[in-house]
């Protein structure tokens, strides 16, 4: 079961999304524009609103998974951080829970100023380890091909 089909089947086609496993947890992710988004939620009433820095703002979900059994993990605490070449990295974000098609998920809205390449370092924290796991995923921004 690929979490982030499912979130592209909802919200439209997504333009970077991969699977990366690390410490026993598979991690799906998927990247699409907030315009895609908009037209299933309402941007101001999804994650506390949009980034009120401007520039092209786009979605990441992250599906969690225990890479033995597949049972989806749903107890995790997610953080995200992106970077973009020359410019100062902002602080990392929580994704907050959400369900997608009665499925839980993790979320949030980042706001980018170039077209990419771009860096998003995502950390999980599961209840019953002491430190975070970290994956790191490059792409490029959803919205050139949106255009």
């Amino acid at each position: 079961m690929l979490a982030v089909v499912l979130f592209a089947a909802a919200f439209g086609n997504a333009f970077g999304q991969s699977k990366l496993e690390r410490d026993g947890v598979t991690m799906y992710w998927g990247l699409v524009p907030a315009a895609v988004v908009s037209d299933k939620h309402a941007l101001d009433q999804l994650h506390g609103g949009g980034p009120k820095g401007g520039g092209q703002i786009h979605h990441l979900v992250v599906a969690l998974f225990d890479s033995k059994t597949g049972a989806r993990i749903e107890n995790a605490v997610v953080r995200a951080q992106l970077s973009e070449i020359g410019v100062v990295d902002a602080p990392a974000k929580y994704l907050p829970p959400m369900a997608i098609d009665g499925r839980m998920s993790f979320g949030q809205l980042f706001s980018v100023v170039k077209e990419g390449p771009y860096r998003f370092r995502v950390f999980v924290k599961l209840a019953d380890r002491a430190g975070e796991i970290e994956y790191s995923t490059s792409t490029a921004s959803p919205h050139a091909q949106t255009r």
